[in-house]
């Protein structure tokens, strides 16, 4: 028996390379409707989102998320001592490549960006982790690659970035994601860790 929830689950993949074509507002407007139907805590639904498919726009904004990350590198001898990821050499390269890179390797020009924002409330940023795991479901099943961008996180550090953006006063970036029609769609499953090695049972 197909499930087909549970098979777009298993197929979809976090897709980093798009043709040139834009994506149709109705696509983005289906993909939110997803998110927009998300668990939240106490029902709240206490995402607010932000389209942005002006290509130079979202390059600037990847230039803005390098600069960032730059001069947090530039202070890490003193920010390692509150952030232990900073003393780890692994996670120095990771952010040098990210930021000295010539190519887009923060929006991968996307023609879409889209940002989750909310409150600094508790239980907020899950409910919105939900709600962005909906939308990376339904623009896999409308034909369409996505990928959750991590970096774009960077950005709430800078209030003049958020200002330009319009984002609410309170309001943060939750998770940031990029839209497009793919290059190629993996057609094969990564493979995952056994359960046995997953899951431990009590009854």
């Amino acid at each position: 028996m197909i499930n087909p929830v549970t098979d777009a689950i298993k197929h979809r993949r976090s897709i980093r390379k798009f043709i040139d074509k834009p994506v149709e507002k109705q696509l983005i407007d289906e993909i939110i409707l997803a998110g927009r139907y998300a668990p939240s805590a106490k029902n709240d639904q206490p995402w607010r989102f932000i389209v942005i498919t002006n290509k130079e726009k979202i390059a600037s904004l990847s230039r803005d998320v390098k600069a960032q990350i730059l001069s947090i590198l530039k202070k890490r001898y003193i920010l390692q001592l509150f952030y232990k990821q900073l003393r780890k050499k692994e996670t120095i390269g990771f952010l040098y490549a990210a930021a000295m890179a010539p190519k887009d390797m923060i929006f991968y020009h996307a023609p879409a960006l889209i940002f989750i924002l909310t409150k600094d409330k508790q239980f907020y940023d899950e409910s919105c982790a939900c709600c962005a795991q909906n939308m990376m479901l339904a623009a896999h099943t409308l034909g369409l690659g996505s990928c959750w961008i991590g970096f774009a996180n960077f950005l709430n550090q800078n209030k003049r970035i958020l200002e330009n953006l319009h984002v609410p006063d309170g309001y943060h970036i939750s998770a940031a994601l990029i839209v497009g029609h793919p290059k190629k769609q993996p057609k094969t499953a990564t493979i995952r860790k056994p359960m046995a090695d997953v899951i431990h049972w009590i009854e």
